[in-house]
């Protein structure tokens, strides 16, 4: 397993149809925009998770432009046939590392409601549980 950031042709396809399909499709919604300009900001990381050579989950990793702001975890999918297996643990703890690597100490996600059981698992605080899509915080090291 091993978490890569997004650099040539065949990961950037493979990491937006994994977000296109699980994000949107699964969901209902319309509207997937590869061209999004945040995915190509200099301080946010798109990264594919890969498994047995199949990429199998993305997020996206948005450093703070100001020293100590946290990290934002972004547009977090694992592709279905692969969900409910520890991919998503794997992916998660490997995303934490590559920030401490980076020298982050906190990371925080707006998650989906449903997901929000997932995040606090893996020892992520809810911190704000009043917005539609609550906010969770981690501290990391």
């Amino acid at each position: 397993m091993q978490l890569l950031q997004v650099q040539d042709r065949n990961q950037w396809q493979a990491y937006h149809a994994i977000r296109r399909h699980v994000l949107f499709e699964l969901r209902g919604q319309a509207g997937y925009d590869e061209d999004h300009p945040d995915e190509h900001r200099e301080n946010h990381l798109p990264l594919l998770f890969i498994y047995d050579d199949v990429p199998v989950g993305t997020v996206r990793l948005d450093i703070g432009l100001v020293g100590g702001a946290p990290a934002t975890v972004r547009l977090v999918a694992i592709t279905p046939q692969y969900q409910r297996q520890g991919i998503g643990r794997a992916m998660m703890e490997a995303l934490e590392r590559l920030a401490t690597d980076r020298g982050i100490t906190q990371l925080e996600v707006h998650a989906a409601p449903d997901a929000v059981a997932f995040y606090e698992k893996l020892g992520w605080l809810l911190v704000d549980a009043d917005r539609a899509v609550p906010l969770l915080a981690k501290q990391i090291s």
